[in-house]
This record gives structure tokens, C-alpha cells and sequence, in this order.
């Protein structure tokens, strides 16, 4: 079965997003908040580049909502979240699938990798908007007050799952690769 190809603006969106979520996660593997007495000079400097990475990542992931809602290729909405009808069903003979040993084709088809997309974006967007949140109310200089502490504290817990996704979809590209499929080839070619 040949896979179908990604149009070329989802391909852009999702470089973007890889770039940014990637370099957002490494970057808070250093980074410490400005109020912190002890922080180094470089982990002061990541936090600096974690907002504006932040504000980049942001703009992305509403141009993407954006594409996904109102765009008419790789299959909208019920690409990322195929809840009913054909699109449920599709993602019910891929875990059959999975349960024979059969790794499903990717690309804008649907079914279990649009649904696995779909709650991975949604666990980006969720640090988007925490994310955004922190940028207006942490602030520059002293304590942060509750508000800025209630949306870090939930900003580091959706974190979790985006390190998840991170590494689960990162395995699974590898896995997509070892089994011959053109994922990466078909996502990282941005020719129309």
C-alpha cells in the first residue's frame, strides 16, 4: 500500500514544530527562572532563549490549529482526532493491526498515527497556552505571585507528556524507517 504525501504547509508547520518542541525541551534541561539567587549565567540566558523560542513555538501552534481547522488537505480535524464513523473504524483496524504484528502506514491518511498526532498536539498546545500565560505574568524581576505559580505548576506537569510524545514519536519514526516506510523521506521533503 503506498502511503499518501503530507501537503507541503503541513510539512513546514510540523518542521517548525519539531524544531521548537525539540529545542524547547532541551533548552529547560538548563534553563532556571530569574528570581532563582543561584542560577548561572547560562541557565538564566536559556530561560531568556526558552521564551523566545516559547513565542515562536506559540505562533506556530496557532497557525497549525489554524491550518487543521480551516485548511482542506491531510484531512483537518478528523485527521488528528477521528473520534467516529470511518475514521474511528480506521483506527480500530490499526490496533488490530498492531496486534498482528503490522505497523501502520503514517502519512495523512488517519487512523491510529492522525489520533496519536492529535494528543501529542494537544499536549503541545496545552504548553502553549501555559506557556504564553507565563510569559505575561511571570515576572522580569522578584517572586513570581500565584497566578504565575499556578500556570508554571501545570505547565510542568503537561510537560511530562510532551517528553513522552517526544520520545515515543521519535521511536516510532524509527520504527517506520527500520520497517522501510518513507515517513521522514515524505514529511522532511519540501518540494510540492
Amino acid at each position: 500500500m503506498e502511503q499518501l504525501k503530507w501537503s507541503l504547509p503541513t510539512r513546514w508547520l510540523h518542521a517548525g514544530l519539531a524544531l521548537t518542541v525539540s529545542l524547547q525541551l532541551l533548552i529547560s534541561l538548563v534553563m532556571e527562572p530569574p528570581d532563582k539567587k543561584d542560577a548561572t549565567a547560562l541557565a538564566r540566558a536559556a530561560f531568556e532563549a526558552h521564551e523566545a523560542v516559547g513565542v515562536t513555538a506559540v505562533v506556530i501552534v496557532l497557525i497549525h490549529w489554524l491550518w487543521s481547522t480551516f485548511g482542506k488537505a491531510d484531512g483537518g480535524l478528523a485527521h488528528l482526532f477521528p473520534w467516529r464513523g470511518a475514521a474511528w473504524a480506521e483506527v480500530k483496524a490499526d490496533v488490530v493491526g498492531l496486534m498482528h504484528r503490522q505497523l501502520p502506514m503514517g502519512g495523512p491518511r488517519g487512523g491510529l498515527p492522525g489520533l496519536v498526532h492529535g494528543l501529542g498536539f494537544l499536549a503541545v498546545t496545552g504548553m502553549a497556552v501555559t506557556g504564553a500565560a507565563l510569559f505575561v505574568s511571570y515576572p522580569e524581576s522578584g517572586k513570581p505571585g500565584p497566578t504565575a505559580h499556578f500556570f508554571k505548576e501545570i505547565h510542568e506537569f503537561i510537560a511530562n507528556f510532551v517528553w513522552a510524545y517526544w520520545f515515543g514519536h521519535v521511536g516510532l519514526v524509527l520504527m517506520h524507517k527500520w520497517a522501510g516506510h518513507p515517513n521522514v523521506k515524505d514529511m522532511f521533503t519540501f518540494k510540492s
